[in-house]
């Protein structure tokens, strides 16, 4: 706060001190007594220092001044500097809330800005706060507010970004990207992924880095999907392997070079998914066998164990859903059944330490083997509506999209249409809510593949 001018009004709370003290003919020592420095005292009737409750409350005594007077003119005091240097509080507020998402307190973060009233902030803090209010949701995986909160962030941010909230403006793209992937947009994706990477300098955090080119990695996965069903020509689809895995190869590089096993990992897995849809499936299956081998007893330790963070055991059991669930869907695809049931059985038990969006799609996994074996098998419909289920009550509207789709085409190959239609309306539906693209674009019977593995 700027120095006060000497004259200080006697309607404040340190002209009413002054007043006081002056008024009992009493010297600055005497009134600290030995309980505070004459320079604490001096700077309070200056206004240059917010006094703590104990402080007021000794003062009040001293002065023989009503301790409610003294509160009241301090709060008011506190509210006339929030108004004349907003941006001070708000710097606060922000990192208050940098600290509870990096302690994994989101819904206490979320407290301090839920109710924040964006326009009554100065332009140059609006976006920070959209954003980090748009981090919180994020975090709870509520995607489509997050999304809301993202994109006024991006439209009120200024086209040059000081310094020092690079950082900021690099995090809010990255995020808004990965919230258009959950939310079936992944064109919008892409162009975010490119703003938050041309933010990017030598300064950048290589986990950001390798963030960006993960997803990128997962955008042409979808793009190769796409061109399937669009019918592209092959040396089109063949590109949009290379590419992804360009990107998946740039990210474990960098998760390697940080020391980030299980993020190199997952990585890996993503390299296998672009092996098998390349047409290599003996060298997909190495590579996971390789990951899951390595990973599986690290995994059921930390099961078995009292105390175990609970982050680390999800991130592991996310590691080993990605691999078995991949390599169940190698050996459906080569009509080994068995062996595809003992690799969903494994990934299936892992996603019960990992998340709703992995128990969905170990589902929809199992009901493909059952399915693939006996398409009158019962069970293989009630894994799919497990799946749906599952999903309800999340924002995960791209795995929701894939679950209702694939149950549709279940209900079809039986028989029951009707309810098979209402299946696919439904997807239908969910992209014509969250994305430009048509219903055309809705999947395909041959195209097993799009039901894709969360890496």
């Amino acid at each position: 706060m700027p120095r006060p001018p000497k004259h200080v009004p006697p309607d404040t709370l340190g002209g009413r001190i002054r007043a006081a003290r002056e008024n009992l003919h009493l010297s600055l020592a005497n009134v600290a007594a030995k309980r505070y420095s004459t320079s604490l005292i001096s700077q309070i009737e200056r206004n240059r220092v917010e006094p703590s409750r104990e402080s007021l409350q000794f003062l009040a005594e001293k002065l023989q001044l009503p301790l409610e007077d003294l509160e009241e003119l301090a709060r008011q005091q506190k509210e006339s500097a929030t108004e004349l240097y907003p941006n001070r509080a708000n710097e606060e507020l922000l990192s208050k809330v940098s600290q509870l998402l990096n302690d994994k307190r989101p819904n206490e973060a979320l407290c301090l800005l839920k109710t924040l009233n964006l326009q009554r902030t100065s332009p140059t803090m609006r976006w920070r706060l959209a954003a980090a209010r748009g981090h919180c949701y994020f975090t709870l995986h509520q995607f489509i507010k997050a999304q809301q909160d993202f994109l006024y962030a991006v439209t009120e941010r200024s086209a040059v970004v000081p310094v020092e909230q690079r950082l900021e403006a690099m995090a809010l793209h990255l995020h808004l990207a990965t919230t258009l992937r959950e939310l079936n947009q992944p064109d919008t994706a892409l162009e975010q992924y490119s703003v938050a990477l041309g933010i990017m300098d030598t300064r950048t955090s290589l986990h950001f880095v390798a963030e960006a080119h993960r997803g990128m990695s997962l955008i042409a996965i979808e793009w190769f999907h796409r061109s399937l069903k669009q019918q592209e020509n092959t040396t089109y689809r063949e590109s949009q392997l290379q590419l992804a895995l360009k990107h998946a190869e740039n990210a474990s590089i960098l998760y390697r070079s940080i020391g980030d096993s299980l993020r190199e990992a997952l990585l890996t897995c993503q390299i296998g998914l672009i092996e098998q849809l390349s047409g290599k499936p003996d060298e997909a299956r190495k590579r996971l066998l390789e990951v899951l081998s390595t990973w599986q007893p690290v995994f059921e330790t930390h099961i078995r164990a009292t105390a175990v963070e609970q982050g680390k055991l999800q991130e592991m059991a996310t590691v080993i859903f990605a691999s078995a669930c991949l390599l169940a869907r190698i050996e459906l695809e080569a009509q080994n059944h068995e062996a595809a049931l003992k690799f969903v059985q494994q990934a299936r038990f892992a996603a019960q330490h990992a998340d709703s969006l992995r128990l969905a799609e170990g589902e929809v996994m199992y009901g493909r083997i059952l399915e693939s074996q006996n398409i009158k098998d019962p069970e293989a419909e009630v894994a799919f509506r497990k799946a749906i289920n599952t999903l309800a009550s999340t924002e995960h509207i791209a795995a929701q999209i894939r679950a209702h789709d694939v149950l549709g085409r279940h209900l079809l190959k039986k028989g029951v249409i009707e309810e098979g239609e209402e299946e696919l309306d439904t997807a239908r539906h969910l992209i014509g809510i969250t994305s430009s693209r048509n219903s055309s674009l809705i999947l395909a019977e041959s195209d097993f593949d799009e039901i894709s593995i969360q890496i």
